[in-house]
């Protein structure tokens, strides 16, 4: 849903039944159409790195988003920077993921990019 969001605007063109479907799902579908956008709805320093820290908070949906970050391998910084990148978009240390929106998850992701440039990490 985030990397639609940073890419396109989602419209609903048609409701599927689900009688539409061999076999029957036990919900109904849609069909969308994607708008692109001229320009990214946010500003990131490094939008490969934004995806990663999307990626990231998502592998282990159980975990706190600190917690999953820490563990995802996909960058080297210490726990406490980013909890307090997590902090300073306004959320708790306890917050997970798929509570955060797309400007969220933009400035942390520039915060913690922020730290790895500057030699923060371990």
């Amino acid at each position: 849903t985030l990397a639609v969001q940073y890419c396109a605007v989602p419209f609903s063109v048609a409701k599927v039944a689900p009688n539409g479907f061999s076999p029957r799902p036990k919900g109904g579908s849609a069909v969308i159409q994607l708008r692109k956008h001229g320009h990214p709805p946010v500003s990131v320093k490094n939008e490969k790195f934004l995806f990663h820290i999307i990626r990231a908070s998502f592998n282990q949906r159980r975990k706190t988003l600190a917690n999953g970050l820490n563990n995802s391998g996909q960058f080297s910084l210490p726990k406490d920077k980013i909890t307090e990148g997590i902090e300073r978009i306004g959320k708790g240390a306890g917050v997970r993921g798929e509570e955060l929106k797309l400007e969220e998850f933009a400035k942390l992701a520039d915060y913690l990019w922020e730290q790895i440039q500057e030699g923060s990490g371990p």
